[in-house]
């Protein structure tokens, strides 16, 4: 029997039945939301934790979550109480000029030993766990990656300008971003720069501009920042360039697969899915009449054919999956349109005289609105791929504006932005090994577990890579897994992880924005060898990425000899982001599939994206590698279970996805689904029918319940997402009675609710006498979190019950027929 006819009636809907004073001072951990003349800077010492108690006593808010702690150095220290841990700044929104100035008065009086006034005491317990308090200044404009770039520049290339981003304080007023424009036009004609771009997009309060400065003044910004640029009020920050860049392959390393085949048959003639990345090989035997570009800059007679690697991997995955395998091609075209140029320097990398995040914007419209006079094209696009990740701009708290951008153009315009973890090649520390020979010849499982420990002490130097820490989009990182893979690599190439669930040593770690779970999903990335680089008093390893040809996945690829059959082999978290796409383009053709092989479901299309995201995340677990790390990862001890798992979460996510599972039918398994809006402070209870054999039986079973929603962004307010979704029990009394217990093996019960996908799996084996009319009740609840909010949020909500095969009940029929006669939809009361 066909896929399509065993599924016909796989994915049932789900039936839905009546179910203190403001402060005036703020805290925020991202500036863009605070006016500059308003805006006062905390550097802290100490504990955050203990600060953020402090400050509330003082009734300041602050919602956000500090993660890195380093130590002091000569240049970031209390110089009265060196001992001190310096963990960041906090931003202080003031309710006037006149506020700041009287807070500053306070410092200053502090600084001085002067006692404070009557009333104002406590400010002394505050400041004491401060080294200082200022207004915005150069310091906070010039951040330490933006010295390090300069510098980079200038020894690379010393007679040469330099070319940077500078963003400014967004202004609602037109008269006053225009007086903003002028004065930033007058500092870089005065240093004799020029303007090469400038970009604004209110939705996000963007407002960038990308500069050329002669390389003498980039020399005096800095040696004294507070004399030149950084001084000028109007800008927030000065910093790198945004470039995404692909290199070169070092050597080819593949073969020429099968020759040019007749055009394919594809079964519809309108992409869902987007591709936005380098200019694929049009007429590769594997991609021939299986693409539609759109080049709206004319990159095809510019772009050589030799230089087409990226996009047309990326390509080849979303269509074939991995080519070793054999799988079947899509049975739609894939949009692509072309985001990366050829780099002079070799390679493909975002354009060199454009903001990226204007290049996006762009992109993302063009597809889905049109751009001027041209009509969208991609109407029905649902997914876009992004494997695109900005080496400047690791993640580091505050949302990137191309983070922002996602989030924006997600819920604008429903689709789902599958985007890259991003790699991290930098070394390791393994101090367990003193020599290669040592590392090298020690117990697999052993090796792993030292490997594993250093990657949790570096966590803070293996983050994301913007725009992954977006919230709306899934993030994708590498699974240690690649079909290239025979147990056989090299000599002097160690294989790290014996185990492959857990993410390839190079993909990039969590957590994200507010501790959300970052990275969603792993996917197949290669299965990625690392080699020893230093030894004496501790190994130093770095993950290597050539030789791919011994772990990684094979892809249609450039042929420097001009022939259109090559293939090679790649691996990273770009390959596993191409991956999910194909795995989210299948759900689709299944869920059309159900409905007798229409193109169309009854899914309505605002929906068919969080349908999708819902369904991508609803079957990843940790497997036994949660267990494992568990067991090895820190902190350990009484009391730490949820740092911890918080630790694991930021390797493995919600885990590896089995899609397989999700797709095809099992007896002993119902998966349903539903989907609709919610208002803010509003709940929605759905009625989950259990089969009726269940009724008083030991047996184990396991629920599990994933809910996606697209949240609107507020940009000007400290909590940003304006709308928080989670899952509760829909009955008081008796809670989740019939799967009662929580898989410890997953990522915490907080961490599910920091981000836009709540995902949980329970379990339950004890016999359970039927309450609710055989009915488990659960209840969606939206509540606003980023100030007045009153519009209605889409989601889907996807729950799998099963039943152990051995209890011989007929889960998928007995829940289908109770399911068949509809009860009418309305509101739960409460929320």
């Amino acid at each position: 029997m066909r896929q399509g006819e065993r599924l016909g009636h796989r994915f049932e809907r789900l039936t839905k039945v009546a179910g203190d004073p403001t402060a005036l001072l703020d805290l925020r951990d991202d500036p863009a939301s605070i006016a500059p003349e308003r805006a006062i800077v905390f550097e802290i010492a100490g504990s955050v934790d203990a600060f953020y108690a402090q400050a509330q006593k003082l009734g300041l808010e602050y919602l956000g979550e500090f993660e890195v702690e380093f130590e002091p150095d000569d240049d970031f220290h209390d110089a009265k109480k060196p001992e001190k841990v310096a963990s960041g700044r906090i931003y202080l929104a003031m309710p006037d000029v006149r506020a700041l100035q009287e807070l500053l008065s306070l410092w200053r009086r502090y600084q001085r030993g002067e006692p404070m006034e009557y009333g104002r005491g406590s400010w002394n317990d505050l400041f004491g766990r401060l080294i200082d308090v200022r207004p915005w200044g150069p310091q906070d404009r010039v951040l330490p990656e933006m010295i390090e770039f300069w510098e980079s520049a200038l020894a690379s290339n010393p007679d040469d300008l330099v070319r940077f981003e500078i963003e400014l304080w967004h202004h609602e007023n037109r008269e006053r971003r225009n007086r903003s424009h002028a004065r930033l036009r007058q500092e870089i004609h005065e240093l004799g720069g020029r303007i090469v771009d400038h970009t604004i997009i209110p939705e996000i309060r963007y407002d960038a501009a990308l500069v050329d400065v002669p390389p003498t003044h980039v020399r005096s910004l800095i040696d004294r920042p507070e004399i030149s640029l950084a001084r000028v009020d109007e800008v927030m920050f000065l910093r790198p360039q945004s470039v995404a860049h692909h290199p070169a392959r070092d050597a080819p390393e593949g073969q020429n697969g099968p020759g040019l085949t007749s055009p394919p048959h594809l079964e519809h003639d309108a992409p869902i899915a987007a591709l936005l990345d380098g200019l694929p090989i049009q007429n590769h035997a594997r991609l021939a009449g299986r693409l539609i570009v759109d080049d709206p800059d004319t990159l095809e007679p510019l772009y050589p054919i030799d230089l087409r690697e990226h996009g047309t991997s990326m390509a080849s995955l979303i269509i074939h999956g991995d080519l070793n395998h054999g799988e079947p091609q899509l049975a739609r075209p894939l949009l692509v349109l072309p985001v990366l140029r050829p780099n002079a320097g070799g390679g493909e990398r975002t354009p060199a005289d454009r903001l990226v995040v204007d290049v996006i914007h762009r992109a993302v419209k063009r597809i889905k609105e049109g751009d001027g006079s041209e009509p969208a094209t991609g109407p029905d696009v649902k997914i876009i791929n992004v494997s695109l990740g900005d080496a400047w701009r690791p993640f580091a708290r505050v949302m990137s504006p191309l983070g922002r951008l996602l989030d924006y153009l997600s819920e604008r315009y429903r689709v789902l932005f599958l985007v890259s973890a991003g790699n991290v090649m930098e070394r390791l520390d393994i101090p367990e090994f003193r020599t290669s020979e040592a590392f090298e010849n020690a117990d697999p499982k052993e090796r792993e577990i030292a490997i594993l420990k250093a990657l949790d002490r570096n966590k803070s130097e293996r983050t994301l890579l913007s725009p992954a820490e977006a919230l709306n989009i899934l993030t994708i990182g590498g699974a240690h897994r690649g079909s290239a893979y025979n147990g056989n690599l090299p000599r002097m190439l160690v294989d790290p992880f014996t185990d492959e669930s857990l993410p390839n040593i190079a993909s990039a770690m969590g957590l994200g924005f507010r501790k959300a779970i970052k990275p969603d999903l792993l996917f197949d990335g290669g299965r990625a060898p690392v080699r020893v680089v230093g030894s004496g008093e501790r190994v130093t390893i770095q993950p290597f990425h050539r030789a791919a040809r011994f772990f990684g996945l094979r892809v249609a690829a450039p042929d420097r000899q001009g022939g259109a059959r090559y293939e090679d082999f790649a691996w990273g978290s770009s390959v596993a982001t191409a991956l999910a796409t194909r795995s989210s383009h299948r759900i689709y053709d299944v869920l059309s599939d159900a409905n007798g092989g229409s193109n169309h479901t009854d899914i309505p299309p605002d929906h068919m994206a969080l349908v999708l995201k819902a369904l991508l995340v609803h079957g990843a677990s940790w497997g036994a590698c949660g267990k494992m790390l568990d067991r090895h990862f820190g902190p350990q001890g009484q009391g730490q279970h949820m740092p911890r798992r918080d630790n694991i979460t930021r390797l493995l996510g919600y885990g590896v996805p089995d899609i397989d599972r999700v797709l095809d039918c099992a007896g002993n398994r119902a998966t349903m689904l539903g989907f609709g809006t919610i208002a803010p402070d509003t709940g929605l209870l759905y009625r989950i029918p259990l089969p009726t054999d269940l009724d008083g039986q030991r047996a184990l079973r396991s629920l599990t319940v994933t809910l996606a929603w697209f949240a609107p962004i507020n940009p000007n307010h400290r909590g940003y997402r304006k709308a928080a979704l989670e899952i509760s029990p829909g009955n008081e009394t008796d809670k989740y009675w019939i799967a009662e217990k929580r898989e410890p093996s997953q990522p915490g019960d907080k961490a599910v609710s920091r981000g836009t996908v709540f995902h949980e799996r329970r379990y339950g084996e004890q016999a359970a006498v039927f309450v609710d009319d055989g009915h488990l009740l659960l209840k969606v609840s939206c509540r606003a979190t980023a100030g007045d909010f009153d519009e209605l949020v889409p989601y889907a909500l996807a729950v799998s019950f099963e039943v152990a095969v051995e209890a011989g009940i007929p889960v998928y029929d007995q829940v289908r027929d109770r399911l068949a006669p509809q009860v009418r939809a309305t509101v739960a009361s409460g929320s």
